[in-house]
């Protein structure tokens, strides 16, 4: 398992920029999504920028983990530490074998799948091991959707051998502290500004 050990940080304004960069490069790729797909929940900050960008819906589909999810016992904490302490627990963590550990994802979504006829960019805010990316893309082909008529997009991939590697990324081997995480100074501004975004999308 790779060893990341670069970290940035990245507020809302950043992530803005981020995600713009990032639409930027799906379509200097030669692709150009029809509806955007994204992964619950941070993946939604990301695709809704993309989706601006190219002026297409976007739905949210999960991926959750199975088993407990330490982060959230003690998420008060790290809210007060250190941003070098916290750095640092995401560090310890993505060296671990704690993702690899937790390969189960249930995927499933709130809504009903976007046509099998559209062009469908799969968005998620970070690719470590890629088993959430993978366990999507494989429920999706489940259901009907050709490979061809999809591609895969993330702003950074943390690990240097994911089991399944986004198609367009804009960091590799890098940790991105968002604004959304449990130790970020903005983390309840963050939240609603998803809830925002979601209910705008409600309303369409």
């Amino acid at each position: 398992m790779g060893w990341t050990v670069n970290v940035k940080d990245i507020d809302l304004l950043k992530l803005k920029d981020l995600s713009y960069d990032l639409a930027k490069k799906v379509n200097g790729s030669g692709f150009h999504p029809q509806h955007i797909l994204y992964i619950e929940r941070a993946g939604l900050f990301i695709a809704h920028e993309v989706a601006s960008y190219f002026s297409c819906p976007l739905s949210g589909i999960y991926a959750n983990r199975t088993g407990t999810n330490i982060k959230s016992k003690i998420k008060f904490i790290l809210r007060y530490l250190p941003r070098y302490i916290t750095h640092l627990f995401r560090q310890i963590e993505l060296g671990s074998n704690m993702h690899v550990l937790k390969r189960g994802r249930n995927v499933y979504m709130e809504e009903k799948l976007p046509s099998k006829d559209l062009k469908v960019l799969l968005v998620d805010d970070a690719v470590d091991t890629g088993f959430s990316l993978n366990a999507v893309l494989e429920s999706l082909e489940i259901h009907g959707y050709a490979k061809g008529q999809m591609k895969t997009a993330a702003l950074t991939t943390t690990q240097k051998n994911p089991i399944s590697r986004p198609d367009v990324s804009l960091f590799e081997q890098t940790t991105l502290a968002f604004p959304w995480s449990y130790d970020s100074r903005e983390y309840k501004d963050a939240w609603r500004l998803y809830d925002k975004i979601k209910a705008s999308i409600s309303n369409q």
